[in-house]
């Protein structure tokens, strides 16, 4: 047995090892080519094999991992670790102001460092070991040849230092690490520890990270000292016993054997509400440079038992579910987990009746319901002026509202998805819909706030934005600017009619590109890329017409290939955007533009006169 911690008002977190039990084989589905991966029986127990068909994870789904130090350069986890893209390694500044200096990967609440990584002097083999089996149960790489994969063959793992060398902790450190996690981008917070205390601090902190939709999986805790473990009713164990009130969004996890019975040592009671393996799992550990044991020398083992490495099981299934459902928070992730677990209680001893939760974790039925087809298909949309400002980002099954410029705003937004840091994965950004400010907002898919930058003060009256390769092109509607704001925020203003014109643009994207029509003088249409240069300049009409234009985007039909259409007082015209800077423009009528529902820079109906949708994910 390896006991963590015991003091006052410490954390205590317990891994047991070094049990044996036989293993289940159940049927297989995808299955990785990861040279270990017999060992990990407990995945094809919980229908990791099945899940896996519909996803793997990705690399957008960010598990904090408040543990012990975590090893990241571990041939198995260094792909799969979180990486703080703002801050400059090394240099001893705080680049993204954050309150953390040189926290590249991660920080180190005992060094007050950005050392996430575990020492082997001085620290119990448990304390070594623990942080890094934790994450690679959540996140090994999977699929990758080597070693053993979690139950996400790509996410990303923030590890964050918490407890010592021993595997003790102050309450007061775990609650600093929920809050570092929640305000740096975590989506799911692992704690594999488990106290005797309330703490108000520790509570606050859980409280903060369900207001923000972060799900915190802890675990019930162990009492190897004890036939039948301990019932949490009569000794209360934190913060697990937290998940009895939903304000703190805790999900309490319980561990189960091989035959998918209670693990004798596992607390129960009606705190808990899942279960998942945790007798004799096989995983990543720190390479050890003193040890003789072969198995630390290659920096995999097996043989661990403990709740703790129930909880990063169930982590790593809510990790799979948010990888499909983005906007799904804290409350929709618990319980999609609690609604498909496999009940269990058939098989236990009557002193368990009605204190195992809903039963052990099954990520096959989790993920059952999730097509492929949807997974990927978000739209965004904002109020107009003149109502409460509030931009939708809805999927299939979710919808989430912000308030990009505060609750009492009413100039209305506009708003495009668009791959800021050029990770493959849109984020969306929003300008205001009139006024004079433009501060432009950037959210990824979940809501969370990435940037925010203001570009100027003296507007005409509002702006446009559309995404272009590199960036997003944002123009003055009512004035003759632009700016191209590139991936790094760096923004360039150009004037697509020259420093003469004043009047106002119209603006929508085609083949990457940012296309003007300008809302006074002649019909010109204007293509450029991000930073201003032209790409085409043409006179649809001729260089004579005069009036108000406007673009639309007409979507690709059997007869039809997908098209720009300019419209103006003369009627309109559609150019087939393959053939752009090109000859072949064509006439088309309003009536045909009507029944297509073309796409326009004001955005489309979405039912709600007050709301217009902006853009879809993908296009």
């Amino acid at each position: 047995m390896l006991d963590y911690g015991g003091l006052k008002h410490r954390s205590v977190l317990v891994m047991i090892a070094l049990f044996f039990g036989a293993v289940v084989p159940v049927a297989q589905a995808r299955v990785p080519n990861d040279p270990l991966y017999t060992k990990q029986w407990y995945l094809r127990q919980i229908g990791a094999e099945a899940a896996w068909e519909k996803t793997t994870g990705s690399d957008q789904v960010v598990v904090a991992v408040i543990d012990t130090g975590v090893a990241i350069d571990h041939e198995d986890l260094r792909e799969n670790i979180w990486t703080n893209t703002r801050e400059i390694p090394g240099n001893s500044v705080d680049d993204d102001r954050n309150g953390f200096a040189d926290d590249v990967h991660g920080w180190n609440f005992l060094t007050k460092t950005g050392d996430v990584r575990p020492k082997e002097d001085g620290s119990t083999e448990a304390g070594y070991v623990h942080g890094t089996l934790v994450a690679s149960l959540i996140g090994a790489r999977g699929n990758n040849g080597i070693g053993v994969t979690g139950v996400n063959w790509r996410v990303k793992i923030m590890p964050v230092v918490a407890l010592d060398e021993t595997g003790g902790g102050s309450s007061s450190d775990v609650a600093e690490g929920i809050r570092y996690a929640v305000e740096n981008g975590a989506h799911i917070i692992n704690l594999s520890l488990e106290g005797y205390t309330d703490s108000a601090d520790l509570s606050d902190a859980l409280a903060f990270a369900r207001s923000k939709g972060v799900l915190t999986v802890a675990a019930t805790g162990n009492a190897p000292e004890d036939p039948l473990g301990i019932d949490l009713d009569v000794l209360r164990v934190y913060p697990a016993c937290l998940s009895r009130d939903p304000s703190y969004g805790v999900i309490a996890v319980g561990g189960t054997d091989t035959l998918d019975q209670k693990a004798l040592y596992s607390n129960y009671g009606s705190c808990v509400n899942v279960l998942a393996p945790s007798y004799d799992l096989f995983g990543a550990r720190p390479v050890s440079l003193t040890s003789t044991s072969s198995a630390a020398r290659i920096g995999y083992e097996g043989d661990f038992s403990g709740t703790s490495l129930a909880a990063p099981l169930v982590a790593g299934t809510a990790a799979l579910l948010k990888s499909v459902h983005p906007l799904w928070r804290a409350d929709e992730l618990k319980a999609r987990i609690m609604s498909t677990a496999i009940p269990i209680e058939g098989m236990q001893l009557a002193a368990y009746q009605g204190k195992l939760g809903q039963g052990r974790i099954d990520a096959a039925l989790a993920l059952a319901d999730v097509s492929t087809s949807t997974v990927a298909t978000y739209a965004v949309g904002a109020t107009v002026p003149g109502r409460p400002t509030r931009v939708r980002i809805s999927s299939g099954t979710s919808v989430l509202e912000l308030q990009p410029y505060g609750a009492t705003d009413r100039r209305g937004a506009r708003a495009v998805f668009s791959d800021t840091d050029a990770d493959g994965s849109p984020e969306i950004v929003v300008v205001p819909a009139s006024g004079r400010e433009l501060t432009y907002v950037v959210y990824t898919l979940d809501g969370r706030e990435r940037r925010r930058s203001t570009i100027v003060r003296d507007l005409v009256n509002g702006a446009l934005i559309t995404a272009v390769t590199g960036g997003v092109v944002i123009a003055d509607q009512s004035g003759g600017r632009a700016w191209g704001v590139l991936h790094d925020g760096t923004a360039t203003l150009f004037r697509p009619y020259g420093n003469a014109y004043r009047t106002g643009l119209d603006l929508l994207s085609v083949s990457g590109a940012a296309a003007f029509a300008p809302r006074g003088g002649g019909g010109h249409l204007m293509v450029t890329d991000v930073k201003g240069r032209r790409l085409v300049s043409a006179f649809p009409f001729g260089t004579s017409a005069r009036g108000r234009w406007s673009l639309a985007r007409l979507p690709a039909s059997p007869s039809r290939p997908a098209s720009l259409v300019v419209s103006g007082p003369l009627g309109s015209r559609v150019l087939d955007v393959a053939r752009l800077g090109a000859t072949g423009w064509s006439a088309i009528t309003f009536k045909d533009l009507e029944a297509a529902k073309p796409v326009t820079s004001s955005g489309r109906s979405s039912g709600d006169a007050n709301l217009r949708i902006y853009d879809e994910w993908p296009r």
